[in-house]
């Protein structure tokens, strides 16, 4: 007895310009006015079909995960699109939605038959190859040279200070000077009779005068 498989219908989702299978593909997702949503069986045949619009086209920003969060309310498993962003693939990828790319423009029904008839290429991201670790090369290391304690340069040589010390000597000099003054006033205070000193009259006068004295 052989167990016969039931194959689940395709739910499909395209980004269109506004319209529905007689539509073509729009260039953008995220941004698309509408989204053309048909329930197709494994002949190619379209079993239900509708148009919702696209409430993300006019988001100030996150259109890519909020139109995909839209696609899988509506419980859509494959999405035609001829391009995506990378935050919308990201929610893509994490639904598990697979994904079909065509060409912008291309009519509606073409890209069901595409998708459908297994000429359409699915988009998939490969794994990256793994790397062997590689053992990490160490260069030879050249000895450090050692620094001096007080710079790199030798020190300046300074000229030799004089030296300070004491002592004596004796000389003589010559000069030239005017005598003016006690010598010319005394002159004067003798002669007139007082006291170069004191100013006072002098006793010389008074006994040069009984005396003869001068």
């Amino acid at each position: 007895m052989h167990k016969i498989l039931e194959v689940m219908p395709m739910k499909i989702a395209i980004p269109t310009n506004g319209g529905g299978r007689n539509d073509t593909v729009a260039p953008v997702f995220a941004r698309a006015p509408a989204f053309y949503i048909a329930e197709v069986d494994e002949n190619g045949n379209v079993i239900s079909e509708k148009v919702i619009q696209n409430g993300a086209a006019m988001a100030g920003g996150g259109a890519g995960p909020m139109a995909v969060q839209t696609l899988i309310n509506e419980g859509v498993d494959t999405i035609i699109a001829p391009q995506v962003g990378p935050n919308a693939l990201s929610a893509i990828q994490a639904a598990g939605i697979k994904l079909y790319q065509v060409a912008p423009g291309t009519p509606v029904e073409e890209a069901i038959k595409a998708v459908t008839g297994g000429t359409a290429r699915e988009f998939t991201v490969s794994a990256p190859a793994p790397v062997p670790p590689t053992a990490p090369a160490t260069a030879p290391v050249a000895p450090a040279t050692p620094t001096p304690a007080y710079g790199p340069y030798p020190a300046p040589a300074y000229p030799p200070y004089p030296a300070y010390g004491f002592g004596w000597g004796r000389g003589w000099g010559r000069g030239r000077g005017f005598g003016r003054g006690w010598g010319r006033g005394r002159g004067w205070g003798a002669r007139l009779g007082y006291c170069p000193w004191t100013g006072q009259p002098s006793r010389r006068t008074w006994l040069a005068r009984f005396f003869g004295w001068w």
